[in-house]
C-alpha cells in the first residue's frame, strides 16, 4: 500500500473518532426522545378523552331491529376480534352501542402489552378487514388515530370503532363503563383461548416507558 493511502486511512480513523458521539451523549439524546415521546402520548390520550366526553348524538332503541347477533355488522366485527385475537390480543370485547348513539354501531376493546404487539394488532386488524371486505370499510382518515406511545390506537371504521389499549389505559378510562347498557356480542367461539403463562407480554419490559403511567 502506498504511503499517501496509508496516511489518509490513519487520518480518516481518527476523524471519525473525533466525530463519533459519545456513549453519555447518546443516552441524552434517547433521554430526549422518550420525554417528547411521553408527550405526545399524554397529548394524544388527552384529545381521545376530551372526544369522549362530547355528548353522543343519540338514536331510539326501537329504530334498531334483530338481536345482536343477527346485525349485519356481525362479520366485520369478528373479523377484527379474529384479526387480534391473531396477534395475542387480551380480553377482547364486542359491544353493540347501535341502540345508544348514531356515532357507531359497535365498539371492539383488547389489550396488548407492548408497543410492537398493539402496532402489530391494529396492523393485523387493517390487514384482515381490506382482505375480507376490501373497500367496503375504511379507515376515516388516512391513518389509525394515536399509536403505540400513547397506549391507545383507534381504528374508526365508521360503523364499527376499535380501540387497542393498554391494561393501565383501559382500566382508567372504562370504555366499557361508558357504554355498559350496550349488547354484548359474544365471539367466545371465533377466539383461540392462551395458552397459561402464554408469551402474549413476553418483552414488554425492554418496551416499558417508567414515566407512562398506561404502560404497563
Amino acid at each position: 500500500m502506498r504511503s499517501s493511502n496509508i496516511i489518509y486511512l490513519a487520518l480518516s480513523a481518527s476523524l471519525v473518532s473525533a466525530w463519533a458521539p459519545s456513549s453519555r451523549l447518546q443516552n441524552r439524546v434517547h433521554t430526549a426522545l422518550q420525554m417528547n415521546n411521553s408527550r405526545k402520548a399524554r397529548e394524544m390520550r388527552e384529545t381521545f378523552v376530551s372526544s369522549m366526553e362530547e355528548p353522543y348524538p343519540v338514536t331510539k332503541a326501537s329504530e334498531v331491529e334483530g338481536s345482536v347477533d343477527d346485525d349485519d355488522l356481525v362479520p366485520l366485527v369478528s373479523c377484527i376480534a379474529k384479526a387480534a385475537d391473531m396477534r395475542k390480543a387480551e380480553d377482547i370485547v364486542c359491544i353493540r352501542v347501535s341502540k345508544l348513539t348514531t356515532t357507531t354501531s359497535f365498539v371492539v376493546l383488547c389489550s396488548g402489552n407492548s408497543r410492537p404487539q398493539n402496532q402489530a394488532i391494529a396492523a393485523a386488524i387493517q390487514d384482515e378487514v381490506l382482505e375480507n371486505f376490501g373497500e367496503k370499510y375504511e379507515l376515516r382518515g388516512p391513518k389509525p388515530e394515536g399509536n403505540a406511545d400513547s397506549g391507545w390506537i383507534l381504528l374508526d371504521f365508521g360503523s364499527v370503532m376499535c380501540h387497542i389499549m393498554t391494561p393501565r389505559s383501559r382500566l382508567f378510562y372504562d370504555i366499557e363503563g361508558k357504554w355498559k347498557k350496550g349488547e354484548i356480542l359474544n365471539v367466545d367461539d371465533i377466539l383461540v383461548p392462551n395458552s397459561a403463562g402464554g408469551s402474549s407480554s413476553s418483552g414488554a419490559s425492554a418496551d416499558i416507558d417508567e414515566n407512562d403511567p398506561f404502560w404497563s
